[in-house]
This record gives structure tokens, sequence and C-alpha cells, in this order.
């Protein structure tokens, strides 16, 4: 059990209820969104003009959230074509023949997203945290009750609010 005086308690209860909004006021960034049948080349385009976004939020024609796009996962099929060997040294089991098979015939957006991952300005910087972590993400759109792409946050973001949250109670 933590003591009321111990530092890294009260960090840790701070951050558990600060708000993403709040990370945002400190160092927002415009998200990569893009329509789910655009070419591969046009969403490298767009992700390579916003540096620092490491996340393509794919939308509907009703530019609602309907995918993700991890820059790793782009990286993976641009260079598939470059260095395949280096797929084929990992293909272990079904699962690696079926996302290989994949990324290989990926030519939209679409083809290539995953199931989406966000979250709202409402959810905490422990929510947002957990979700990266869990889907091994660098960053998230942010989406409000619509499922409309509002913003993004990265895990840079989330420790400069830390240490916002950290300046405060020192």
């Amino acid at each position: 059990m933590a003591k009321d005086n111990d530092p890294a308690a009260s960090d840790s209860e701070v951050t558990k209820r600060t708000l993403v909004r709040e990370a945002l006021e400190r160092a927002g960034k415009q998200p990569c969104r893009v329509h789910e049948d655009e070419g591969l080349h046009a969403v490298t385009e767009q992700l390579g003009a916003l540096p620092g976004v490491r996340t393509v939020a794919v939308v509907d024609s009703q530019a609602r959230l309907v995918g993700i796009i991890p820059m790793r996962l782009l990286l993976d099929d641009l260079f598939l074509q470059v260095a395949p060997e280096e797929f084929l040294a990992d293909l272990k089991g079904t699962e690696g023949v079926e996302e290989f098979g994949r990324l290989s015939r990926a030519r939209t957006a679409k083809e290539l997203m995953e199931e989406p991952a966000f979250v709202t300005m409402d959810d905490t910087a422990r929510d947002a945290f957990a979700r990266m972590h869990e889907r091994k993400l660098e960053g998230l759109p942010i989406v409000d009750a619509e499922m409309k792409v509002v913003g993004y946050l990265d895990r840079l973001q989330l420790l400069q609010l830390w240490l916002k949250q950290h300046e405060k109670s020192d």
C-alpha cells in the first residue's frame, strides 16, 4: 500500500486520472487521415508529410474511423518488394503465411488496415497507454462520439503529460 507522501504514488494517481484532452493542450498533433480506398502510395505520402505521426487513421465515406495502419505495417508492405527474404525467414505457421499473403496483395488502405484502435478526449492517459501497449502502437487517433477523427495522441505526448504532472506535484 502506498503512503500519502510517496511521490511515485501521487504521480501514478494523477496520471491515471488525467484526460487525453489535457495531453493535447501541451502538444497536439495533426492526425494522418486517409480514405479507405486510397492507394498505398498516397497513404505513404500523407504519413511522410506528418513527422512524428506513426499511426494512420483510415476513414470511410462519412469520415468515420474504420481502421488503422501502423507505420511498421506500411513499411513492411513497402519493403516486401525490396527485401522479401526478410519476410520469408520469419514465416512460422499459418498466421505468418496468411499475413505475408495479405501484405503482398494489399493495394489500398482498406486492404492493409487493422481493426481500429482509438481514444476519446475523455479517456484517461492510462487508457491511452493501455491501448497503445496492447496493440504495440506508437500512437492512436482520437475520435469524437460519431467516430470522426479529431486528433492524434502518441507516446511522446504521454511522456510530456507525465512530466507536466510531475512538475505540478513537486
